[in-house]
């Protein structure tokens, strides 16, 4: 086995649910955003509780299969998960991200027409969207990076090597 898939998509939902829980707080507090609804529209369906549900739906199983990548670069590139390497690789999510998020005109049929664009790394936001944007990726590369546990392929330890009478690290 190469990697702990199944660890490491229900990790991916957990992360994807506390940015729900994230995002919803933010929305009581004022901040226009919505990733479910964003997401859900994009099927072509109007705005609605259903459309949300079903936004919230996709969010989880992409959190999920985004955190197989993450798993990945756990055991293949880093040789360690936790925290801080979970948010190390959200360097790279957040770029993707962000490029992603500034595409909505140009692949999400109601926008801008109908919802308001988001912009790259939810710029139209404002500096508080980019702020959040970043934050919340680091919180779910977190939580994906301490719940996927010990890595199936840690480093290999460096070897002694012996060279005349001296030992070499």
């Amino acid at each position: 086995m190469t990697m702990k898939p199944g660890k490491a998509f229900v990790a991916g939902v957990v992360g994807g649910a506390v940015m729900s829980v994230c995002l919803a707080v933010a929305r009581l507090l004022g901040m226009p955003v919505n990733l479910e609804m964003m997401l859900g529209t994009m099927t072509g369906m109007a705005p609605g509780s259903g459309t949300w549900v079903l936004g919230l739906i996709m969010h989880l199983v992409i959190s999920g299969l985004i955190a197989l990548a993450y798993a990945f670069g756990f055991e293949h590139v880093s040789h360690r998960s936790g925290a801080l390497p979970g948010v190390v690789f959200s360097l790279v999510h957040i770029v993707i991200g962000g490029l992603f998020m500034g595409l909505m005109p140009a692949i999400h049929p109601m926008v801008p027409e109908r919802m308001a664009a988001p912009g790259a790394f939810m710029s139209n936001v404002g500096d508080v969207g980019v702020i959040a944007f970043v934050v919340l990726h680091a919180i779910y590369g977190a939580v994906v990076g301490v719940m996927y546990g010990p890595v199936v392929h840690p480093a290999a330890p460096i070897e002694r090597r012996v060279i005349g009478r001296r030992a070499m690290a």
